[in-house]
């Protein structure tokens, strides 16, 4: 959805110009193709006979502009510049909470001290903050150690919603032309056969209906590799993960209101929490995700999965119990004076999902074959930048040289972001 919107504005903007690109003369000549949100009664009970599921089903995904990669700072900083921009084109959708964001960790630690130095490259404000300052600031936080320290951003952080950020970004794009198909696509092919379609592709979807394009973009996840949408398979890794929602009373959710978005790492944890959340069904919703740390710092109980059928059956399954009872004890003890959290009172619901891990730990935005291109590999922490990485496919996808002459912390985009190939089995 965030390329279709970028794409637009890059059709619009030449045929208003002196350049025209070829295949694309104006917005209306733009189709996003990709199927709704399934309905989910409840959890682990989406539909068993869905082929394929997003990673936007929620309602809370943390964004901020600090971060200890420098590129996914910039990047998501670039994004959130654009965020009142895409609630004006949508129409006035709403999808971000300011209400901040705070990182924890070790003093003198890698993560604080990359947050530190990006923050000062970028010009970001922040409050650097001692145990004691912690605790008189976020007076229902416990912090893991007296010798952990906080990083708080005040503005332009908080959290937006994952799914509301792709309906905005989608009414965006369909207010200035662009068509929407509510659809699986089954097959993308090159036609080479000399006749009519000589040079287009051809975008099958499923139930029979056939788009022929001059420019096909893939933004599929962790599916990329499944229905025949690309030429060759990209080398990307899902790997399974999870949340733990829990259902707060009216009290807690009063003494929780101005809780920022969280990040905490420590020796032997870490976990991203958000503050209260109204849901679609009507509950009010603290969250957690993270893991236990082994002794080298690799999470413990994060298992690797092949694309297709495993994916799936993840997505409609009801998750590690034992990820839950981690999940559970994190928060009783980062929130341990919270009433909902007490075991006596327990409320949660579980939430899988799939994190697409690349072996830059980079995105993949790059084509894959001339005028074939894919945009994927998130690496858990895409849905506050999705707005930057559409702008760079849709020019990557348009307009070549403009993409060639991109770049994010001095590094050129078409290298930075170059999609990388299993090997032949």
């Amino acid at each position: 959805s965030a390329a279709a919107r970028h794409a637009a504005k890059i059709v619009a903007r030449n045929v208003g110009g002196s350049t025209q690109h070829d295949g694309a003369p104006s917005p209306s000549s733009i189709v996003m193709i990709g199927p709704s949100e399934p309905s989910n009664e409840g959890e682990g009970n989406y539909d068993h006979s869905r082929s394929i599921f997003g990673a936007h089903y929620d309602e809370g995904r943390i964004t901020r502009r600090t971060d200890p990669n420098p590129v996914w700072a910039e990047l998501a900083s670039r994004s959130i510049s654009r965020y009142n921009e895409i609630n004006q084109e949508s129409g006035g959708m709403e999808f971000y909470v300011e209400c901040g964001h705070l990182a924890l960790g070790p003093k003198g630690s890698d993560t604080i001290e990359k947050r530190k130095a990006g923050a000062a490259s970028m010009g970001v404000d922040y409050d650097s903050l001692e145990y004691a300052e912690l605790c008189e600031r976020f007076p229902y936080l416990t912090p893991p150690t007296e010798e952990c320290i906080g990083i708080h951003e005040t503005k332009d952080a908080g959290y937006i919603s994952a799914r509301g950020l792709v309906r905005a970004q989608t009414a965006a794009a369909q207010n200035m032309g662009v068509e929407v198909i509510d659809g699986i696509v089954s097959r993308v092919h090159k036609s080479t056969d000399h006749g009519e379609d000589d040079g287009y592709f051809l975008v099958y979807i499923k139930g029979g209906r056939t788009i022929k394009s001059k420019r096909v973009l893939v933004t599929a996840g962790a599916f990329c590799n499944d229905q025949n949408l690309l030429p060759n398979k990209l080398d990307i890794t899902p790997v399974k993960t999870q949340t733990v929602h829990f259902i707060l009373s009216l009290e807690d959710e009063q003494r929780l209101k101005n809780m920022p978005s969280i990040i905490v790492r420590s020796d032997t944890f870490w976990a991203y929490l958000l503050p209260p959340i109204q849901y679609p069904d009507s509950t009010t919703r603290a969250k957690i995700g993270g893991a236990y740390l082994d002794s080298s710092g690799n999470e413990i109980g994060r298992e690797k999965m092949s694309c297709g059928k495993e994916v799936v059956d993840w997505h409609t399954g009801s998750g590690s119990l034992d990820a839950r009872n981690d999940m559970i004890q994190m928060m009783q003890s980062l929130l341990p004076n919270i009433e909902s959290m007490q075991s006596s009172k327990l409320s949660t619901i579980n939430n899988t999902c799939a994190v697409l891990h690349t072996p830059t730990r980079q995105a993949y935005i790059g084509e894959v074959k001339d005028k074939w291109a894919v945009a994927t590999g998130g690496n858990g922490v895409a849905a506050k930048s999705s707005d930057e990485i559409g702008r760079l496919a849709a020019l990557c996808i348009l307009d070549r040289e403009a993409y060639e002459r991109e770049q994010v912390c001095g590094k050129f985009c078409k290298s930075l972001f170059a999609p990388r190939y299993r090997e032949l089995e």
